[in-house]
């Protein structure tokens, strides 16, 4: 049954695809894009959370590199190497029901940074971290691009948009605190409470 919801995701991946590339009004097109990438990373999540076999301990840092590689790989058209990513992923146990709001914060701001914290060609980095703080699990998803307040007010607006209400929704989905900042770049921090697995 997990098999066949992987690849159900893989197929409705793949049909936004082909409708977006039908699309001629590039933001209507980019939305389609911005939906299907959620979707990749959900059938993502999927296939590491239920190998052939069954269920299995999400290895969250593998996971964790695979969805950036691949949200990097979707938005080349946008980065086209200008961009570089960097992770550092501590060992830790996460359910399945805190791995789908996880994976979609990551693909939310990942996305939203390469779309918006680097414009006019400039050159910068993405970092994603998590690390365990006693109980709790911090993630932080941070750039060195433009920042909120040096950004123009169109792109405020587009990250600031549905992506940060998705983003917080997600959160609270995991029942973490948000922090915010966008001194020299913009950075998110998370921090969960790390849930034991039921076995």
């Amino acid at each position: 049954m997990h098999h066949r919801v992987k690849n159900n995701l893989q197929i409705v991946a793949s049909l936004l695809n082909l409708q977006a590339n039908r699309i001629k009004l590039p933001e209507a097109r980019e939305e389609f894009h911005l939906v299907r990438d959620r979707v990749r990373s959900l059938a993502t999540l999927h296939r590491h959370l239920y190998p052939e076999g069954g269920l299995s301990t999400l290895d969250i840092r593998a996971f964790l590199e695979e969805l950036a590689s691949q949200i990097f790989t979707a938005n080349n058209r946008i980065n086209r190497g200008r961009i570089s990513l960097s992770l550092n992923v501590e060992t830790m146990p996460i359910t399945p029901d805190q791995a789908v709001p996880l994976a979609l914060i990551v693909t939310e701001v990942v996305t939203n940074a390469l779309r918006y914290a680097f414009p006019d060609e400039r050159a910068g980095s993405v970092f994603i971290g998590l690390h365990r703080v006693e109980d709790n699990a911090l993630l932080i998803i941070r750039d060195d691009g433009v920042g909120l307040a040096n950004a123009s007010p169109n792109d405020v607006d587009k990250r600031e948009g549905i992506g940060l209400q998705l983003v917080r929704g997600f959160g609270r989905q995991l029942g973490a605190t948000l922090e915010i900042s966008s001194e020299s770049g913009t950075e998110y921090r998370m921090t969960f409470s790390i849930q034991a697995l039921r076995r």
